[in-house]
């Protein structure tokens, strides 16, 4: 054989090669095996926490959380975006606004690179039974660069991927079929 023969041959191994792995995954990340599913501004997975996650939902679960709880037990929302599509940006300050959840307990909790964040306050999340929440049942948290106060989380100086994540606890009967429906909070940049 040639040695154009052989160079030809082991570029075409190297390509049908490469067409394998991006088929497999592709077979694996897909849509029809990806169970993201978006509610608003923000995304949730439909797998983590069921008996027989797939692939994807595994490594998500294993990449940014340990134990992920059965649907009827809690719902994971993520935001890495503001309600405009604009990846939060730690320069950045956000409100986040929200109202009555369909659950018994919620909590919202600000990750840098799937970890909480240090901060002066000693602040991760707040939660329903320790934010300030008006009598129509409406609430803001602030996500801040820096600062303290009744509602805020901050991010730091660092640069980072920063997210949100919403839990929904013991979620109502029917809202883990049907996420679609919960009204998801809104994450309005107010100033960079």
């Amino acid at each position: 054989m040639s040695r154009l023969a052989r160079i030809l041959a082991g570029v075409g191994g190297a390509v049908l090669g490469a067409a394998a792995g991006a088929g497999a995954f592709w077979a694996l990340t897909g849509p029809s095996n990806n169970p993201d599913q978006r509610v608003g501004g923000w995304t949730t997975n439909r797998g983590v926490g069921q008996e027989r996650q797939g692939p994807y939902s595994r490594a998500r679960v294993a990449l940014y959380g340990i134990w992920g709880l059965p649907p009827t037990e809690t719902l994971y929302f993520v935001a890495a975006k503001d309600s405009a599509g604009a990846v939060l940006d730690h320069r950045c300050t956000y409100a986040v606004e929200g109202g009555p959840l369909p659950t018994r307990w919620w909590g919202v909790t600000l990750y840098k690179d799937g970890f909480y964040i240090a901060n002066p306050a000693d602040r991760y999340s707040w939660t329903m039974t320790d934010t300030e929440i008006g009598a129509d049942g409406r609430w803001t948290l602030t996500v801040a660069p820096s600062g303290e106060g009744q509602n805020r989380l901050t991010f730091g100086p660092q640069d980072g991927r920063f997210q949100l994540l919403l839990r929904l606890y013991q979620p109502n009967p029917g809202v883990a079929e049907h996420r679609e429906t919960v009204p998801v909070p809104t994450v309005r940049k107010v100033a960079c």
